[in-house]
């Protein structure tokens, strides 16, 4: 044990002492201090998204290209440069050597990590105490409770860890199915017909339009006063799998419409009534009558853009299932559109920003862990620059994975099945470094869930890193120390 934390303590000395790790302090903090400061934008909450999303993305790419940089460099430089030379003619396993330097190179990562995230913290924290604040000239009293009524709504929405439910998707291939049969029947009765091969053409062209093709929801009829006559255009979505016990809670419903085209441009406001199923008034009043609102009458929404609304309480059945409608109220006959993975969504609060931004530097750590780990592993048996190939190699092989065997990626020919095939059988072995990518998540108010950390941990680390760890120190106890030789 004293060898090994003296191995560490080595290894971290030289790295602190290096430009290399004052390089990257630089980096860390221009990436946590000009990235926000350099948006200008009036809306607090894409200030405190942007504070989150982005810096913390730039940091985890810095700790990501110092990791494999430092990991390579350590293990290969040490041999050749005969600097290990001196260690391994002591009674020291090469095994200890090993998991010194990796200990080492995570220290170092663990103390920019922490650098990086209170530097963060503290830019949002100062983004969060400007919410709210108004003219110089306006009245105290006023802007105080302007502001305490901005920075409530922003600790309610987005500095929070809110649990996400995603509604039921309907079956892609029985939608094709019945859509294909459909045009099978409507060109039959025009007197043409199709051979099997047209017939397996037009359900893959269907297929691909499901994927793909947002929800739409047509105009209902509006009386004089802009009121939905009927709400037989409403689009209905089912949330299934809730735990009872959320009942005595406040359900929140997160939405966000387009208005015509699913597009940032050209969006205004537009009417919509949303309304919720009471479970107790399903038998007395019957499917389509058990609804109750959510709001009272249709309300005016800025399309593009997210909203929230609590919902009444007991909307969860004995089943826990939840049923929310929709009713487009546009008054000039727009449709409106719902991406799948937009939702609209429940929320439940779990936690506050602070708990949820510890799990995001959690998510953060164990890809370092890994990451620091695979450098090592290849730079104790390869030369640097094979070593820094192999690794950057590797984990493309599970990013273009993840790509591959993606929902949305439509397959249609042999060569795309083959291709499919190929990657889920690479993804037994490789790591997807997007899976650890939670900034979204956090800048959205979305709780980390430690089931989620564990899946990560467990996948990822212990299933696919540490068998790569461990061939790493079987390869660099053998390598032969005599045969670095210097030219």
């Amino acid at each position: 044990m004293k060898a090994f934390r003296a191995i560490v303590a080595l290894t971290f000395r030289n790295a602190v002492r290096s430009h290399i790790f004052q390089l990257l302090l630089i980096l860390l903090l221009l990436c946590v201090t000009l990235i926000p400061f350099s948006v200008s934008t009036g809306k607090i909450d894409d200030l405190i998204r942007v504070s989150l999303l982005y810096s913390l993305w730039s940091v985890s790419i810095v700790l990501t290209l110092s990791s494999l940089w430092l990991g390579c460099y350590i293990m290969s430089h040490d041999i050749d440069n005969y600097q290990i030379h001196m260690v391994v003619s002591k009674p020291v396993p090469r095994s200890v050597i090993w998991l010194g330097k990796w200990a080492g190179i995570n220290l170092i990562n663990i103390v920019l990590l922490l650098f990086a995230g209170l530097v963060v913290y503290a830019v949002v924290m100062l983004r969060y105490n400007e919410a709210g604040e108004t003219g110089r000239f306006a009245d105290r009293e006023v802007a105080r409770q302007n502001a305490e009524a901005e920075r409530a709504r922003i600790r309610s929405q987005i500095l929070v860890g809110r649990r996400v439910f995603m509604p039921e998707l309907p079956d892609p291939e029985k939608v094709a199915e019945a859509a294909v049969n459909q045009r099978i029947q409507e060109l039959a009765q025009e007197g043409k017909q199709f051979t099997d091969s047209e017939i397996a053409r037009l359900r893959d062209e269907v297929r691909r339009d499901i994927s793909t093709r947002p929800i739409e929801v047509v105009p209902a009829r509006l009386n004089e006063a802009g009121i939905p006559l009927t709400a037989a255009t409403a689009h209905t979505w089912i949330f299934k799998d809730l735990p009872a016990d959320l009942n005595k809670g406040r359900l929140i419903l997160r939405f966000r419409p387009y208005l015509n085209k699913v597009a940032s441009e050209d969006q205004r406001d537009s009417r919509m009534w949303w309304g919720v199923q009471n479970p107790a008034a399903v038998q007395s009043a019957g499917e389509s009558g058990s609804y109750m609102a959510v709001t009272p009458y249709p309300e005016a929404y800025f399309t593009g853009e997210f909203h929230e609304h609590f919902l009444p309480d007991g909307v969860i059945s004995p089943e826990g299932i939840v049923k929310i409608q929709v009713v487009n109220a546009d008054t000039q006959g727009g449709k409106h559109y719902y991406q799948i993975a937009d939702g609209p969504q429940l929320l439940i609060p779990v936690c506050g920003f602070e708990a949820n931004y510890l799990r995001a530097m959690l998510v953060m750590l164990v890809q370092l862990l890994l990451l620091s780990g695979l450098a090592c592993a290849f730079g104790g048996c390869l030369t640097m620059p094979t070593a820094i190939f192999m690794v950057v190699s590797y984990l493309l092989f599970g990013s273009l994975s993840m790509i591959l065997t993606d929902a949305s990626f439509f397959i249609s020919t042999a060569w795309d099945k083959l291709g499919n095939i190929l990657a889920k059988t690479l993804l037994l072995v490789v790591i997807p470094l997007q899976n650890f990518d939670v900034t979204d998540m956090l800048s959205n108010g979305e709780l980390i869930e430690f089931s989620f950390i564990w899946k990560l941990f467990f996948e990822y680390f212990l299933l696919r890193g540490v068998p790569l760890f461990l061939l790493g120190i079987w390869l660099y106890r053998r390598r032969e120390m005599g045969s670095a030789v210097r030219k």
